[in-house]
C-alpha cells in the first residue's frame, strides 16, 4: 500500500516510525463531527535523559500507556523564552528573534515589540471557532508593569514576576487585570485548582453548542526557584512530597563528570566536579523529582475531570516541556543553554483520537512542528510561514539546526560567567544515521556519531571523513537562516534538480566535488544576540 493512500488516523494507529522521506501527503484529521479539543501540559526545564518521567506514575498511566511518545523530540534553542515562542509560532529562533530571557534580546517585551501575537497558533485556532485558555507560566517578562494578554487567548491567567519562580508565593493576573497573590499556597496545586475550574466553565460553555477549546496548563516545576537577589536554588516541593526519593541520584551515565573531557570552548575547560558539588547535584536532582510529584497529581486530576465530563474521546492531550536540563553531564553543574543532548532532547507525548497507544516514534521533531500538528488534527489549513511540518507527515526532514546566541549561564553552584556560548548545532536523524555536528562562534567544531557515541564522549571532528563533513557543512549553511519550505526540506535547496532527498543520497561519490567547493558556515565573532550579518558562508 502506498503512503499516499493512508490517512492520518491509519498512520497514527500503526505506530509507524518514519525513515527516509516519502511522497508528501497532507494528513487528514480524524473522522468526527466535532472539532477536537486540545489540552497541553507544559512543564519547565524537565529532562528527558535523567529519567524524570520514571518518577511520574500518572504521566505513565495517562500519557505513555495511552499515547505515543516521540523520543527524538527537541527544542532548537535550549532556553525558556525562545523555546516557548517557537512552540506557538512554528518558527525557529532566527526567524522570530526572541533569543534570550530578558531585554533587549528576549522576554515578553521583545515578543510584544515584534507583534508576534498577530499571527500564531492561538490566533489561527480562534479564527476557526476555538476558545483558548492559558494558566501558569508563559514567558519571562510578564510582570506587574506588563500583564497585557497577547492576542488569541479568551482566558489568559499567567504567573507574574516575582511570583513565577516562587513555589509558595505565586502571583497571577487574569486577562491583564490586577495582580492576585497567594502567599503560602503551593503553586502547582493552585494551578490545578484553576485548571479544574476552567474545565468546569468550558463544560458549561459546551452546553450552548460545539465550542472546541485549547487549554494550556503550565506549572513552573521542575525549574529552579529564583530568589529576590537573582540567586537560583533547587525547586521547592509540596510539603507532602518533601521526603520522597531519599536515595535518588543523577544517573551515573558515562558522560556524568567524565574523567576525560573532550568538549570545545568553555565546556572543555571545566574541571572535574568535586565530591561536594556532586552531593549538591544529587540533592538538586531529588528536589526536581519531588517538585514534579504535584505536577503528576495534576495530570491525574485533569484527565479524570475530562473523563468525568465525557471530553476525553474528542480531546488531544500533550505532555511536554520547554527545554531539557543538565546536572553533572560533561562536568556541567546545573542549567541548560548548551547543545548537549541533555539540554535539547525533551519529552513529548500525545494521546487522543486515532493516536496509537504505548507507541514510540523516533522520527526527528522539534517544537516548531507543534503548530502544524495541531492545525492538521483540527482540520485547519496551515499558514505558509511555518518552519516545520506536522509530527505525522509521511515526508519529514531528517535534519534541523539547534541555535543559540548568548554567554554561558550556570544556575547556582558555579562562579563561571561570561563564557562565549553562541553556536549552531546540526542534528541529523534517520533510520541509518544519528549525527551531531556543531559550529561555534569561537571557530571550533564538534562531531559525534550518536549511534556509536550516544553520550558525546569523543569529539571525532579532527578525524572525521571530510566528505561527510562537507555534506553537514552544507546543511548548516542552508539551515542557519532558513525560512518555511527551506527549513522543512533543505536538500531541495542544495539540489534544485530534486534528485537528493537525504544524506544517503547526498553521499553519492558523484557529488564529492560539488560539496567540497561549497562555502562553509562560520561566525564572524561571538555576539550575545542574533545578527544575520555576523554569520553565514564565508
Amino acid at each position: 500500500m502506498k503512503l499516499a493512500s493512508i490517512s492520518l488516523v491509519g498512520l497514527l494507529l500503526s505506530g509507524q516510525s518514519f525513515g527516509a522521506p516519502n511522497k508528501c501527503v497532507s494528513p487528514q484529521p480524524p473522522v468526527t463531527h466535532k472539532k477536537p479539543n486540545f489540552v497541553v501540559i507544559l512543564t519547565d526545564d524537565q529532562d528527558q535523559l535523567m529519567n524524570s518521567l520514571d518518577y511520574q506514575p500518572y504521566v505513565k498511566r495517562h500519557f505513555i500507556d495511552e499515547g505515543t511518545s516521540f523520543t527524538k523530540y527537541y527544542t532548537t534553542s535550549a532556553m525558556c523564552c525562545p523555546s516557548r515562542v517557537s512552540l506557538w509560532l512554528g518558527q525557529f529562533a532566527h526567524n522570530h528573534n526572541v533569543t534570550d530571557e530578558s531585554r533587549p534580546h528576549g522576554s515578553y517585551y521583545k515578543f510584544q515589540a515584534g507583534h508576534l501575537d498577530d499571527s500564531w497558533l492561538p490566533v489561527w485556532l480562534q479564527e476557526e471557532g476555538y476558545s483558548n485558555h492559558y494558566i501558569g507560566k508563559f514567558i519571562n517578562g510578564v510582570n506587574k508593569d506588563n500583564t497585557v494578554a497577547p492576542k488569541g487567548w479568551d482566558h489568559f491567567e499567567p504567573l507574574v514576576s516575582p511570583g513565577i519562580y516562587n513555589f509558595t508565593n505565586p502571583i497571577f493576573s487574569l486577562n491583564g487585570g490586577p495582580l492576585e497573590a497567594f502567599p503560602g499556597v503551593y503553586q502547582t496545586d493552585l494551578i490545578l485548582n484553576k485548571s479544574l475550574a476552567r474545565i468546569d466553565a468550558l463544560v458549561e460553555k459546551k452546553k450552548e453548542g460545539d465550542n472546541p477549546f485549547l487549554l494550556v496548563i503550565s506549572p513552573t516545576a521542575p525549574h529552579d526557584e529564583i530568589q529576590e537577589d537573582g540567586t537560583f536554588t533547587p525547586p521547592v516541593p509540596a510539603d507532602r512530597h518533601k521526603h520522597l526519593f531519599p536515595d535518588a541520584k543523577v544517573p551515573r551515565t558515562p558522560n556524568f563528570n567524565p574523567a576525560v573531557q573532550d568538549k570545545v570552548g568553555w565546556i572543555g575547560d571545566l574541571p572535574l566536579l568535586s565530591p561536594l558539588q556532586v552531593e549538591e547535584i544529587d540533592h538538586h536532582y531529588r528536589q526536581r523529582l519531588r517538585s514534579l510529584q504535584a505536577t503528576d497529581e495534576l495530570v491525574d486530576s485533569v484527565v479524570k475531570k475530562l473523563a468525568a465530563n465525557d471530553l476525553l474521546d474528542n480531546t488531544y492531550l500533550v505532555y511536554t516541556t520547554d527545554n531539557g536540563y543538565h546536572l553533572g553531564q560533561h562536568r556541567l553543574f546545573a542549567g541548560k543553554q548548551t547543545p548537549i543532548e541533555n539540554d535539547i532532547n525533551i519529552p513529548f507525548i500525545i494521546r487522543g483520537p486515532g493516536i496509537a497507544k504505548k507507541q514510540i516514534k523516533t522520527n526527528p521533531a522539534t517544537h516548531s512542528h507543534f503548530p502544524a500538528t495541531v492545525l492538521d488534527l483540527a482540520g485547519i489549513k496551515r499558514p505558509t510561514n511555518l518552519d516545520a511540518t506536522s509530527l505525522f507527515d509521511p515526508e519529514h526532514t531528517e535534519s534541523f539546526n539547534v541555535e543559540f546566541w548568548s554567554n554561558q549561564f550556570t544556575e547556582g553552584g558555579s562562579k563561571l560567567k561570561n563564557k562565549k556560548n553562541s553556536y549552531k548545532a546540526l542534528r541529523l536523524i534517520s533510520q541509518k544515521h544519528d549525527l551531531y555536528y556543531s559550529v561555534w562562534c569561537t571557530h571550533e567544531h564538534e562531531f559525534y556519531d550518536m549511534k556509536v557515541d550516544p553520550y558525546q564522549l569523543t569529539n571525532k571532528y579532527p578525524a572525521a571523513d571530510r566528505k561527510l563533513l562537507d555534506r553537514l557543512d552544507a546543511l548548516v549553511a542552508v539551515l542557519h537562516d532558513c525560512k518555511g519550505e527551506v527549513c522543512k526540506f533543505p536538500w531541495r535547496t542544495i539540489h534544485k534538480d530534486g534528485q537528493v532527498h537525504s544524506l544517503d543520497d547526498a553521499l553519492d561519490a558523484k557529488h564529492d566535488s560539488f560539496y567540497s567547493a561549497l562555502p562553509k558556515f562560520r561566525f564572524k565573532s561571538c555576539k550575545v544576540y542574533y545578527d544575520a550579518d555576523n554569520e553565514g558562508t564565508q
